[in-house]
């Protein structure tokens, strides 16, 4: 995403919660010497980054703690002293890794606090109203639907159309899904078996080390003369995604997109190449829907 205008800064930020046996939940908050506050992490989206990229981002630098996004939570505007609106828009967040971080010029206290003192120490109504929020976020697992990078042209391939490859964009759009997928912490990959599908995953699958698992019937061919076969697919792999907690992302073919839509019980949609459908799942329905599309 980029910024609506000159006068507008976007930044991304997150609620981060964890649970420890034994122990109250607990949320993450900073102190900025500078201004002499308890906020949440957050900070600008840079030059060709997501605000999705740059939320995961600023959680870690301030804290030292990786994350993975989850649900979508409100966003924030405010006035700067320049005149410009800073636009900060949250996440849910869960951590995966905790570093220690040395105090800076930035952020000179970082500490896990209990739910009640958080809202206690917190400076700003925004941050409290956030952290209430996220509290009464249901649990959800994402599933993210990608759309295959742009592909070579079916008019200059002449072989079988499963190994028609991505071309220059679509490797582009490839690439650009890396800091998407890592933001939201995907474990699990699942594409069809068509080679343009493996290549867009195949970036992520490298930096994350994980495989990529295939199914014949989310091809064009085979999925477009058995939806219900698809349907049947998708159900078990919504299914199993939320009974695992597993994050995951399915690379989809455009003519297939309708049977997955139904099987997640969703509304008919398009996604153009390379562009993302990010749901967050419960056990019983679809919680918050995102959808983005890479610069390329």
């Amino acid at each position: 995403m980029s910024r609506k205008d000159k006068k507008t800064v976007l930044a991304g930020g997150a609620v981060v919660r964890r649970v420890r046996p034994g122990r109250d939940p607990e949320v993450l908050v900073i102190h900025r010497e500078r201004y002499r506050d308890w906020t949440l992490p957050k900070g600008k989206v840079e030059a060709g980054e997501s605000v999705v990229a740059a939320a995961a981002r600023e959680v870690r630098e301030e804290t030292g703690v990786t994350i993975r996004l989850g649900s979508p939570l409100d966003t924030v505007l405010y006035p700067l002293s320049s005149g410009a609106t800073k636009e900060v828009r949250y996440w849910a967040g869960s951590p995966l890794e905790v570093t220690k971080r040395a105090p800076d010029d930035e952020v000179d206290v970082v500490s896990w606090l209990p739910v009640k003192a958080a809202l206690h120490r917190l400076s700003f109504d925004h941050d409290k109203e956030l952290v209430r929020q996220h509290l009464e976020q249901p649990a959800t697992t994402t599933l993210i639907l990608v759309r295959h990078g742009k592909a070579m042209e079916r008019k200059d391939w002449s072989k079988k159309d499963t190994l028609r490859p991505l071309g220059a964009r679509g490797r582009k759009q490839a690439r650009q899904l890396v800091p998407f997928l890592t933001a939201y912490g995907v474990e699990n990959l699942i594409s069809s078996t068509a080679s343009r599908c493996l290549s867009t995953l195949e970036p992520y699958a490298s930096a994350a080390k994980i495989g990529i698992e295939t199914h014949d019937t989310l091809t064009e061919e085979i999925g477009t003369a058995d939806p219900d076969g698809v349907v049947r697919l998708v159900g078990k792999i919504r299914e199993g995604v939320v009974a695992a907690g597993l994050p995951t992302a399915i690379c989809v073919h455009r003519p297939v997109l309708p049977s997955i839509l139904e099987a997640l019980d969703l509304a008919p949609a398009t996604l153009a190449t390379g562009e993302m459908l990010i749901t967050h799942l419960t056990a019983d329905d679809v919680h918050a829907i995102e959808r983005y599309r890479p610069q390329a």
